[in-house]
């Protein structure tokens, strides 16, 4: 038990990090994405379902870590696409990422 209230914490972190803007709407849904088999929450979750909406949306995108693998040529090329997918996936996700604090900020 211990262990989902600390993976709980992590993803109100997390999501708390996305809606004051210090981490991506996007890398924050796939990180909440790779973390919800520990939160014991059910299959159909709706704010979980809305982050792997997300996530799948934003696949294939040079956003985080991966864009040192891309060349600079291509990144400008795909700097549109990028900023649309950011500013979707915020929109698409506030009340999720918000739902998601308000849930899990004070499970201890």
């Amino acid at each position: 038990m211990i262990e989902v209230q600390l993976a709980r914490l992590q993803a109100a972190s997390i999501a708390a990090e996305v809606l004051a803007g210090r981490i991506s709407a996007v890398i924050g849904a796939a990180d909440l994405t790779r973390l919800r088999p520990s939160l014991d929450v059910p299959d159909d979750d709706p704010e979980f379902e809305t982050f792997m909406v997300i996530d799948s949306e934003s696949e294939g995108l040079p956003i985080g870590s991966v864009r040192q693998y891309w060349s600079a040529e291509a990144l400008d090329r795909k700097a549109p696409d990028v900023a649309h997918a950011e500013r979707w996936a915020m929109e698409t996700g506030r009340e999720a990422f918000q739902r998601v604090v308000e849930r899990f900020a004070a499970v201890a």
